[in-house]
């Protein structure tokens, strides 16, 4: 295996350097022995160890590790590479593709497990194939987003319940991230590349946001990302709310929103986290693109102005590439719009921490399609829910944009 010169684990996002790695037996006739590494992250109780299969470190393999090694204990051949910090196990993406952790963050009920919920199946189904590539879960995690969030949204058509805070389950394998290997074929000067990229999922409650100490054991990830998308929740904007009958204002939010933590605050938060993390002094400005997003999209429609660009679909997926004059206008509605609601402190803290941000908005669910008093809905037709994610693949160099 060629090799980068380091890593982040997708499961306890720890940075180790390659040559770090370990190998796990997988004889079935091996051993079991206490793993203590996974019984931290699982559960963090080491007097009841998780019992497993003997791991250790690889032989030195000079430039490369090797795509296997032989277990000290019984003799056995084994493939399986493991996080030396966690003792899970790395997709092979990790160890030679691009690591893409895309956090999601923001208050309380502004519908981030819905969007989680909605891109993961979009990016399967439509938009890996437009640009030309396939995602796949890694491990159990397709299992387990297609009996959670999919089966929810897709299925039952229901409204997903709000995410219940990780704070005391930080240790017992409750915040699993999910995480997928997206491929993408890009034309090499002879041939046809492949490249390979990890993608991270986390669905964070909004309480877990609310406290500095929280978030640094919590939400560790975040600092690690390749990007942010922070949802807004226009319901939280009297201005908003003043122009919407009680009954879509009620049924668009869960929480009532003298009881949400404000937009700037979390974003102040998020932004002293990652400073802490890289040592930054207050002054700098952090390099992570940010995309600040308008959720529920399909409540304020009917507020935003006729003729606007954010009421027609998402061209990016269409062209193979992410249209820059579509995204140029789309920005400046949404800086407008928030100019006029009242929402100066955040575009103030967004443009104060970061380098480089962008707006946009979207709905999970899509327009017309705001949940019912009984939570049923509709099949999930989104609006505009690529953009963000798509942005943040440009900035990364991952996709292409037009000129």
């Amino acid at each position: 295996m060629p090799l980068k010169s380091k890593f982040i684990c997708p499961f306890c996002f720890e940075e180790h350097k390659i040559s770090d790695v370990q190998f796990r037996c997988t004889n079935r006739r091996c051993k079991d022995v206490p793993d203590l590494e996974l019984t931290r992250y699982e559960n963090g109780d080491e007097s009841i160890p998780k019992m497993g299969k003997p791991t250790f470190k690889a032989p030195s393999g000079g430039l490369s590790i090797p795509k296997s090694a032989r277990c000290p204990e019984c003799n056995s051949i084994t493939y399986a590479i493991v996080c030396p910090s966690c003792h899970n196990k790395l997709p092979e993406s990790t160890l030679l593709g691009r690591d893409m952790i895309i956090s999601v963050v923001g208050s309380r009920d502004t519908g981030k497990s819905h969007f989680v919920g909605v891109i993961i199946n979009e990016l399967i189904e439509r938009i890996s194939v437009k640009f030309g590539g396939a995602m796949e879960g890694f491990d159990d995690t397709m299992q387990r987003y297609k009996a959670g969030a999919y089966q929810k949204l897709y299925m039952d058509m229901q409204k997903l319940d709000l995410t219940q805070s990780s704070v005391q389950n930080v240790n017992n394998g409750a915040y699993r991230p999910l995480i997928f290997t997206l491929k993408l074929k890009h034309k090499g000067l002879f041939k046809d590349k492949i490249d390979s990229y990890t993608l991270v999922f986390f669905d964070t409650a909004g309480e877990d946001l609310n406290d500095e100490d929280t978030m640094s054991t919590v939400n560790k990830y975040i600092c690690k990302s390749a990007g942010i998308i922070f949802l807004l929740d226009p319901m939280q904007f009297p201005t908003v709310r003043n122009q919407l009958d009680e009954n879509t204002v009620s049924r668009a939010s869960s929480v009532d929103w003298k009881q949400a933590t404000r937009s700037d605050d979390i974003m102040a938060r998020v932004s002293k986290l990652i400073r802490n993390d890289r040592r930054m002094k207050s002054e700098q400005k952090i390099d992570i693109p940010v995309a600040a997003v308008f959720s529920k999209f399909d409540a304020i429609a009917s507020l935003i102005p006729e003729g606007s660009t954010v009421l027609e679909n998402s061209p990016h997926c269409d062209e193979g590439r992410f249209d820059m004059a579509d995204w140029h206008n789309v920005d400046s509605e949404i800086r407008s719009l928030l100019t006029e609601w009242g929402a100066e402190s955040f575009i103030s803290q967004v443009d104060l921490n970061y380098t480089n941000y962008s707006y946009f908005a979207v709905s999970a669910l899509g327009l017309g399609n705001n949940p019912k008093e009984n939570r049923s809905i509709e099949r999930p037709r989104p609006h505009r829910i690529e953009d963000p994610l798509l942005w943040i693949l440009k900035e990364n160099g991952v996709i292409k944009a037009s000129k």
